[in-house]
């Protein structure tokens, strides 16, 4: 009788420890050498080095769009296309520019990603991209069109291509947290996604931010996106 009762205290100790589980790092994350500065200093940042291309960040697009649904006023999502070459690479680093400034990130990134590897559309040509954009009903196709063709565009893009070339970003996707934790995929999209949660709670605590004391912060874009893969697994033009 005691030896069971050992027993089932033993196996509710493992089942506690394991929902306390934090992530481990070298294992779930890794520490950047060069930290990368926030856009915001005193708020969280989510930081995602992506392409449109990327056979990777298409598969990892539903999971972070889902995630920051659910991101407290002091955290938001910035993302930032890698321009790899002055063709493809920097003519979709237009669309990202154009899908931040004008807010449509949650609408428009999963008809992006769609029409790419889907259904075969090359939207990296420029004529291609704003007839596709000018059909889509899913969002505000001619305000993506009229951010793309804006004169920002350009210093936007740029500021994206400067930033991947800075940090010697070569592949993608990268998720980083609070411009210091580097999340690993390893064993997948969902446990990173939540070793991102975690990550975000531990910059939290670092800071000594308190959620309950920012609920009055405006949310932008769904409280989450800042407005202004390895390469193997790129399509390519």
């Amino acid at each position: 009788m005691l030896k069971k009762f050992f027993a089932i205290i033993a196996s509710s100790f493992v089942l506690i420890t394991g929902i306390a589980q934090a992530a481990v790092i070298n294992k779930d994350y890794t520490i950047l050498e060069r930290p990368i500065p926030q856009l915001h200093k005193n708020k969280i940042e989510v930081l995602e080095f992506f392409a449109y291309n990327c056979v990777h960040c298409y598969h990892l697009e539903p999971y972070i769009l889902k995630e920051t649904k659910t991101f407290a006023p002091d955290t938001y999502l910035r993302p930032i296309h890698v321009v790899w070459d002055d063709g493809a690479y920097l003519n979709l680093a237009r669309i990202a520019a154009a899908v931040n400034s004008s807010g449509l990130k949650l609408t428009a990134d999963p008809a992006i990603f769609n029409a790419i590897f889907d259904k075969k559309i090359e939207l990296w040509n420029p004529k291609v991209f704003n007839q596709w954009a000018a059909q889509q009903t899913a969002f505000d196709g001619y305000k993506l069109i009229k951010a793309y063709n804006s004169l920002e565009n350009s210093a936007e893009t740029n500021k994206m291509s400067q930033l991947a070339r800075q940090y010697n970003i070569t592949e993608t996707p990268i998720i980083i947290i609070g411009g210091k934790y580097k999340v690993k995929f390893s064993n997948g999209f969902e446990a990173g996604m939540k070793t991102t949660r975690e990550l975000i709670e531990k910059v939290r605590n670092e800071n000594g931010n308190r959620v309950a004391n920012m609920r009055k912060l405006p949310k932008s874009l769904g409280a989450t996106i800042a407005g202004k893969a390895n390469t193997n697994g790129n399509v390519k033009p």
